[in-house]
């Protein structure tokens, strides 16, 4: 069968890993630039950005393990719970205390958005089981 609910999920499920893999380590490689994106009214900005990174890579490592996976995808969902008011702060102040502009800042919310939303798919939809013949 060349399309299957369990393969899409599981190609899913990889991405999101791998996502949260390379977003977490970019956040360690390149902290300057995440730094950017906090308002400069949250102190340690570097800090932040490390923490989330080890945040974001333990989430990926998590999501790989069908029993850590349903904890994992609630730590994403608080994860940009608590991202988004600031965020959403960071807009409505014209982008202030960071390197970007208010608009440029507005593109990332339904781009966290669609995080959550992937998250929350992963959250609800049960493990991929094998199937086991059913003896006659």
């Amino acid at each position: 069968m060349l399309y299957d609910g369990g393969m899409l999920q599981k190609i899913s499920l990889s991405a999101m890993a791998f996502t949260y893999l390379f977003a977490g380590a970019a956040h360690f490689l390149k902290p300057d630039y995440f730094v950017h994106f906090i308002p400069s009214v949250i102190p340690q900005p570097k800090l932040l950005v490390w923490l989330t990174g080890a945040a974001q890579a333990a989430l990926a490592a998590l999501l790989l393990f069908s029993k850590t996976r349903r904890g994992a995808c609630y730590g994403i969902l608080l994860f940009w719970s608590v991202s988004l008011p600031i965020n959403i702060y960071t807009v409505a102040t014209g982008g202030t205390g960071t390197s970007f502009s208010g608009p440029q800042l507005a593109a990332l919310i339904p781009f966290h958005l669609l995080l959550m939303f992937w998250a929350f798919w992963h959250s609800r939809t049960p493990a991929v089981r094998r199937q086991s013949p059913v003896a006659g």
